[in-house]
């Protein structure tokens, strides 16, 4: 019989520095047996003890192998007798653990959530080790790589129903040091591992994924007009996931200043925040060429900075030109209803410019009228629209322009009157209205209108049309209409082809009504132009100070230099019309200059979430002049650059016939 002999183990449950293993063969006869050792590789340090007899005349043996410290780690041992009475051999294996299993601790580091540490003043963190045996486990807390102070609380252990045991070390934080990123380090040390540390470490940045996220930081000059005023800043707005702990500091030209004034945090509706900073920006300042810096730190990304330089030193300067155009919006008896005046400043340099309005010499809201995008290579452009309505809207309307290139501001002066006169109007008017242009280029539906007014009573209105080339007509007349004036008005709708209209054919619509002492009759053709000119079109998009509030963005279209007047403007988003209260046309509006030349505007608001989730934009631009009728503008957040394209219309069908 062989038997594998192990020693004791310590209190502590680890074996003895030297680890003696022995092998005692008894029972056996005759004698002698060979004790051997193997652990797979040369084996050394066995000692074979003397044979002895036993009462029962059979014979003993035992040998003795010591193992220095550690040496047999990761060895398996074997104890092979070899009995040379019998010569069968006999193995013992001996255990690899001597003392039982070991395991190092498995650490989890619990932190608090994102919710918990914007809400609780006092944080908690939690080492929790698992699964370690034997008992005896060494725990610290370090701050910054430090051991935190006071010391670190005991660690508690208990052990498991599987043998195995787990336990926990708790700290509490302060809601300042956990914001301004200090990082927290459980140090853990176990027998199973001798000396090896093993470090595991949380922090806010590590805990919180956005707070790791880089902030937008946005820099904003101010107008032109506020630095003449005396109350110019320069505004930095951070928008970002968390700023509670980010600060904002400002150089000017390089050097520290203190002269900005911080908001308070803003926690918006979409789950981010916002810090707002104003420096202030004098006269000189402006004129020299500052540069303005904004420094942001933060406790997980460092220090980001933005700069901002005011205008440029030692360069030409060339003041604007100022012409105010207006275009009035009648009712459908002919009474201004409204106005729109559009004051453009052209062939300034540089591009800084401000646009203002007065009315009668006071101060208009700057709510109450909207400046267009500087743009231009050489020279720049702009403008400003003021819309005027009927109630308490006459008076001198006057456009003030601020530029560097002057040194007082330029203004210009608009009377505006509005509505029409009872004791010069007419009892009775006709307007013959041409097709639309919606109705050429789309619809392929021309219709022209002739429109009765002012009549006391329609019971004796009399219409009649003639046409040119004397075919056949189709009217379509629709009944009177009271009008809030106590008048009627009525309108009789004459459908011809497209191309009869293209071609110029004359048509005549005759009116008779007792209110008139003779028939009033209104002729309408097309005019041909000597020559065309197709539009320019140029499309903006949002402006970044507007995008920041997250709530409209507001995309322009300007088509000019175009002639005839008579154009189509109407918008796309995704590829699908834009329905035509979503946006708003102002002209067309002679330009300014000897020759005839038109331009228009268009104004679309959309969504902010719209344009930020990547929507396409296209304002869609009809006018005879151009090659295939369209042109079509595109504009997305991601390109920010507009893209031009010849559009093709599928026309629809029409119930006139043509030969």
């Amino acid at each position: 019989s062989v038997f594998p002999l192990v020693p004791c183990c310590t209190q502590t449950g680890s074996a003895p520095p030297d680890t003696s293993l022995a092998c005692l063969v008894t029972g056996y006869l005759p004698s002698p047996v060979n004790i051997t050792w193997n652990s797979g590789k040369v084996t050394q340090g066995g000692k074979d003890f003397p044979e002895m007899t036993m009462s029962d005349g059979l014979h003993t043996q035992s040998s003795l192998l010591i193992l220095p410290d550690r040496s047999r780690q990761g060895d398996t041992y074997h104890c092979d007798v070899t009995h040379q009475g019998t010569a069968k051999t006999v193995s013992k294996t001996f255990p690899r653990e001597l003392c039982g299993s070991t395991r190092p601790p498995e650490v989890h580091l619990l932190a608090p959530t994102c919710e918990d540490s914007s809400t609780e003043s006092q944080l908690e963190l939690v080492c929790l080790l698992l699964s370690f045996k034997p008992g005896k486990a060494d725990m610290k807390w370090l701050v910054n790589g430090k051991e935190s102070s006071p010391p670190t609380p005991a660690l508690s252990s208990a052990m498991g129903t599987d043998g195995f045991y787990m336990g926990q070390s708790r700290m509490n934080v302060t809601k300042q040091s956990w914001e301004k990123g200090d990082v927290y380090t459980c140090q853990v040390t176990h027998p199973a591992v001798g000396t090896e540390l093993s470090m595991h470490n949380t922090s806010k940045c590590l805990a919180c994924l956005r707070s790791s996220l880089d902030p937008n930081i946005y820099l904003t000059k101010p107008s032109y007009e506020d630095v003449i005023k005396n109350s110019g800043h320069v505004t930095c707005l951070v928008l970002g996931y968390d700023l509670a702990a980010s600060r904002i500091a400002w150089k000017v030209d390089g050097q520290d200043s203190s002269a900005a004034k911080t908001q308070p945090l803003k926690k918006n509706s979409n789950g981010t925040t916002s810090l707002v900073s104003s420096h202030p920006v004098s006269l000189a300042q402006w004129g020299q060429g500052t540069k303005f810096t904004c420094k942001v730190t933060t406790p997980c990304c460092g220090e980001l900075t933005q700069d901002i330089t005011m205008s440029n030193t030692g360069i030409r300067k060339k003041e604007p030109s100022i012409t105010i155009s207006r275009a009035y919006h009648e009712d459908i008896s002919g009474n201004r209803v409204s106005s729109t005046l559009i004051c453009e400043a052209s062939g300034f340099y540089p591009e800084e410019i401000s646009i203002s309005w007065l009315k009668n010499n006071s101060p208009e809201l700057k709510s109450s009228y909207n400046n267009g995008p500087v743009s231009g290579s050489g020279t720049f452009s702009s403008y400003s629209i003021l819309k005027i309505d009927k109630i308490g809207g006459e008076g001198n309307y006057t456009c003030v322009v601020h530029h560097p290139a002057m040194e007082q501001p330029k203004s210009v002066v608009e009377k505006v009157t509005l509505g029409v006169s009872n004791c010069n109007r007419h009892p009775l008017e006709v307007s013959l209205l041409p097709p639309s242009l919606e109705d050429l280029y789309i619809a392929q539906n021309a219709t022209i209108s002739c429109l009765v007014s002012g009549m006391e009573t329609p019971g004796s209105l009399e219409v009649s049309w003639n046409r040119g080339s004397g075919g056949p007509l189709a009217v379509v007349s629709r009944e009177p209409v009271l009008q809030e004036d106590g008048t009627y008005s009525a309108t009789s709708i004459l459908r011809v082809c497209v191309e009869e209209w293209q071609a110029g054919e004359e048509f005549t619509c005759t009116v008779k009504h007792q209110d008139i002492p003779s028939a009033i009759v209104k002729t309408i053709r097309k005019s041909h132009m000597v020559s065309l000119r197709a539009p320019s079109v140029y499309i903006s998009p949002p402006h970044a100070e507007e995008l920041s509030l997250r709530e409209s963005a507001t995309i322009t279209c300007l088509a000019s230099g175009f002639q005839p007047r008579e154009i189509l403007v109407t918008w796309t988003q995704q590829d699908r019309p834009v329905p035509q209260e979503a946006y708003t046309n102002i002209g067309p509006v002679r330009e300014a200059g000897k020759e005839e030349l038109y331009f228009i505007y268009s104004k679309l608001n959309v969504l902010a979430s719209e344009w930020e989730r990547g929507d396409t934009y296209a304002c869609v631009v009809g006018h005879e002049g151009l090659p295939m009728t369209f042109l079509q503008r595109s504009v997305d957040k991601s390109s920010g650059k507009p893209t031009a394209v010849n559009v093709s219309v599928i026309l629809s069908d029409t119930d006139v016939t043509c030969y």
